[in-house]
């Protein structure tokens, strides 16, 4: 069937030709035509024969059926090529399902595996920082090993002084913070007049910082001004002109600095003067200490003298203070 087919189209194509052909008759037209047709109907069954798995059937010789069928194929070729999205996703499949390194080792995890979670946030971090220095330490050591040198007696000495000092650290570490929690809790158990007292601390503790916070408002007023003189003092200088730092540098505070005393050149003159007061108060010391040593004199020789006089005049033993005695003494009752 196929055969007869393109014979047919052939003998149409031929015969059309030929029609159009002028001065030509109908025989010698009709015997080249069946030639070809007789060579081409040939050569056509013989290609399937030499090549039946490359080539492929001729379009006119397709079925309706597969002639219907090539258009699909075709939109499924064109739709074949991979979208960048999906490369994408094949990627990231193939990286999730791929072997990654192991993890380098990090010595520092060993630092927290033995301090317990449930302990209060200041105890963490003291026993972290006890382990990160016995870490340091055996690092230390190990690698003073290796050294010709080193003097491990020495190193241990100052690991010894370190931990002592790390010790009495800690200690005070806890009692602050234990100091923090009493007197965060301390006042409201407290009795009135210490609740004065420490509103009256508040109200002291709340000035102060108000008054260093406008200090401190006051200086960088000062600072930004002496910023911007300077910038100007640049400029001036820049452009060569000459500028008036009476006129520019004045201040709230100027007119006291440029009125203040000199005190040095005062002390200078006043040296003759303070030397004298001085050479004075020496004197004055002296004579205080002498007074002093004859006050010490004069009652040892009343004491030795009142002993030598109460022996001559009969009393064995005379009290250090008569006087005294004499007035705890039981006063005598006399009946009338």
């Amino acid at each position: 069937m196929a055969e007869k087919h393109i014979e047919a189209e052939l003998n149409g194509f031929v015969y059309g030709n030929a029609a159009d052909a002028e001065n030509q008759d109908d025989v010698d037209s009709a015997t080249p035509t069946l030639k070809r047709c007789s060579s081409n109907a040939s050569a056509n069954t013989a290609l399937p024969q030499k090549h039946p798995r490359t080539d492929s059937p001729l379009p006119s010789t397709l079925t309706p059926d597969k002639q219907e069928m090539q258009p699909e194929d075709t939109e499924e070729a064109s739709a074949s090529p991979v979208s960048p999205t999906a490369r994408r996703k094949s990627w990231r499949r193939a990286t999730i399902t791929r072997r990654s390194l192991p993890a380098l080792p990090n010595p520092y995890h060993d630092l927290c595996r033995s301090i317990n979670t449930s302990l209060p946030q200041q105890e963490r971090l003291e026993k972290l920082m006890e382990a990160s220095m016995k870490l340091a330490i055996e690092r230390t050591r190990n690698s003073l090993q290796s050294m010709p040198n080193a003097s491990l007696e020495c190193f241990q000495k100052q690991v010894d002084d370190m931990q002592k000092q790390w010790s009495s650290l800690a200690k005070s570490i806890q009692r602050n913070s234990q100091g923090n929690q009493l007197h965060t809790t301390a006042p409201r158990s407290c009795d009135p007049a210490v609740q004065r007292a420490m509103e009256k601390v508040q109200k002291a503790i709340r000035r102060l910082e108000a008054e260093s916070e406008s200090w401190e408002a006051l200086l960088n007023k000062h600072q930004s001004k002496a910023e911007e003189l300077e910038r100007k003092l640049e400029r001036g200088q820049e452009r060569g002109v000459s500028l008036d730092t009476g006129s520019v540098a004045q201040s709230s505070q100027h007119l006291f600095i440029q009125n203040k005393p000199d005190y040095p050149s005062l002390i200078c003159k006043q040296q003759m003067t303070l030397h004298t007061i001085a050479m004075i108060m020496d004197t004055q010391c002296k004579m205080v200490r002498e007074l002093l040593s004859i006050k010490e004199q004069s009652q040892l020789l009343v004491k030795e003298t009142s002993g030598r006089l109460a022996v001559d005049a009969g009393f064995q033993e005379l009290s250090p203070d008569p006087i005294r005695n004499l007035m705890a003494a039981p006063s005598s009752s006399t009946a009338v």
